[in-house]
């Protein structure tokens, strides 16, 4: 699960920041766009159906109601600039 919250959760800063502060000709957006393409709906999905409160997810998984509460023990030290780099590296 920790996974897939580094993927899709994650970025959307980052998807956010782009929208906001890059045009749509920008070379940069450009290039992050096919990647980020569906990536907020699919989280808003997310958040409706597999990872609310009594979701799939908690129904599913052996944490059962405790899976958010995991997440947000995993999510409580994310600092947000340690996943740029150079931070990044050096952490590695």
């Amino acid at each position: 699960m920790y996974d897939r919250l580094n993927t899709h959760a994650v970025v959307e800063p980052f998807i956010i920041a782009t929208n906001r502060h890059l045009s749509v000709v920008h070379p940069i957006h450009k290039l992050l766009l096919p990647h980020y393409r569906d990536t907020m709906n699919i989280n808003a999905l997310a958040r409706n159906v597999l990872v609310n409160a009594e979701g799939i997810i908690e129904s599913t998984f052996l944490w059962g109601r405790y899976a958010l509460e995991m997440s947000a023990v995993v999510y409580k030290d994310w600092v947000f600039p340690e996943q740029a780099l150079p931070a990044d590296l050096i952490k590695r």
